[in-house]
């Protein structure tokens, strides 16, 4: 891990005030953030104003989520604090458990790390714990991705939560803007920048099915079905009610491969995981179930594949950047911007059957390519950094509150 012992002359909670560089915590606790992060890290590694320091904590020191702190590893990136957390289950307690786990080891490394900002992303539970860890030193958070709605998850409440934890907001799109400034935020901080994954499709191109390393041996000659089905944690339905009725609906999928990752850490995400081992193992022939693609990866097989389907935001927001249809499953991503190039359908058999079919024809593939962009044109890391750059940071932890009028 780095060198921790801060230097220079410290200021609160051992942060150098006369060294002339800002010194940004990162924080990432998933293979899906830490690949939307990427864009950042790279730009801030150019920047002679701005200095990273990584804070790795989350499913990515978990060898039963892929250990995916080896993504980070082979990108040849220091790591500068490590923060374990138990993972011990996936109930309600289990996951309060591990966000507290987490706001303790994040605020640990913070100080010891001699901070001037926190960087965070998205709408996790350990993003909201590490957003809490900042405030109570002072340090202001730089949030991006806020703005979205999700009313099929508990990530609404967190995403909102964290943006009024931060200082500086980094959106998306600007009806996400809107949506911030109408939770009180100063216009002069929010900031629309486009989406940091749809810097790493442009900058990767497409890929090609046999390109996918996950999918040797298998015949592509009609392409493949990309999966990924998370719980939907404000549903009405059981887990596992909820995955039954995803699988019943993928198996109409009969004459092409299909590529499917394991679901984040949510709580059921247990039922799920089991659910997709066991359509694994009854189709080997066809289907792949991998834990994790890594970043790079995963956008590898995005841009390959013939849909995208299930229920993550990725199917909202990388697949319609990439030309590529989706089928966005259930009302998990109800509230977000999506281009027509996605289909929204009930979490019923049925329904994702004809959804899967229209989604697969020629016509509506080359209608998703043909789609101009929505959020961005590859270049959101470079202006985040761009704009923190030209950013005093210094007492942004003291927050205005705009009424809206």
């Amino acid at each position: 891990m780095g060198d921790h012992r801060p230097t220079g002359r410290p200021g609160l909670c051992g942060r150098r005030v006369d060294r002339g560089v800002t010194r940004i915590g990162v924080f990432t606790g998933t293979r899906a953030e830490y690949g939307l992060l990427r864009p950042v890290l790279e730009a801030l590694d150019s920047s002679n104003r701005l200095e990273s320091r990584l804070i790795v904590g989350g499913t990515h020191l978990s060898p039963a989520h892929g250990r995916t702190v080896s993504d980070i590893e082979a990108d040849g990136r220091q790591i500068d604090a490590t923060v374990p957390v138990p993972l011990a289950g996936d109930d309600g307690a289990s996951v309060a458990t591990d966000m507290a786990a987490t706001l303790a080891g994040v605020a640990r490394a913070y100080a010891a790390l001699a901070l001037d900002a926190v960087m965070v992303l998205g709408d996790r539970t350990e993003v909201l714990a590490a957003a809490c860890a900042a405030v109570p030193l002072r340090l202001p958070i730089l949030h991006l991705e806020g703005g979205h709605r999700t009313a099929g998850a508990i990530d609404d409440s967190i995403r909102h939560a964290v943006t009024k934890l931060a200082a500086l907001h980094f959106t998306a799109a600007e009806p996400y803007r809107q949506r911030i400034l109408q939770m009180g935020e100063a216009p002069e901080r929010v900031f629309t920048v486009g989406s940091t994954g749809v810097d790493t499709l442009m900058a990767l191109g497409r890929a090609a099915p046999a390109d996918v390393e996950a999918l040797d041996g298998l015949d592509l000659s009609k392409g493949f079905v990309l999966a990924t089905f998370h719980p939907e944690t404000l549903g009405e339905d059981t887990p596992e009610d909820q995955i039954t009725a995803f699988l019943d609906g993928l198996r109409s999928v009969s004459d092409r491969p299909i590529l499917m990752t394991q679901p984040n850490a949510d709580a059921g995400a247990g039922a799920i995981r089991a659910a997709l081992s066991a359509f694994a193992a009854e189709r080997s022939g066809q289907v792949r179930l991998v834990e994790s693609l890594g970043a790079r990866g995963y956008a590898a097989a995005l841009t390959a594949c013939d849909v995208v389907v299930g229920n993550s935001s990725s199917g909202v927001i990388e697949a319609p950047a990439a030309g590529v249809p989706s089928v966005n499953v259930g009302r998990r991503q109800d509230g977000r911007l999506k281009p027509a190039s996605v289909i929204d359908c009930a979490l019923e058999p049925g329904a994702i059957r004809t959804a899967l079919s229209k989604a697969l024809t020629p016509a509506f593939g080359a209608a998703a390519r043909a789609l101009p962009p929505m959020f961005g044109d590859g270049t959101a890391g470079r202006r985040i950094v761009d704009i923190l750059e030209r950013t005093d940071l210094t007492g942004l932890a003291r927050k205005p509150f705009v009424d809206f009028r």
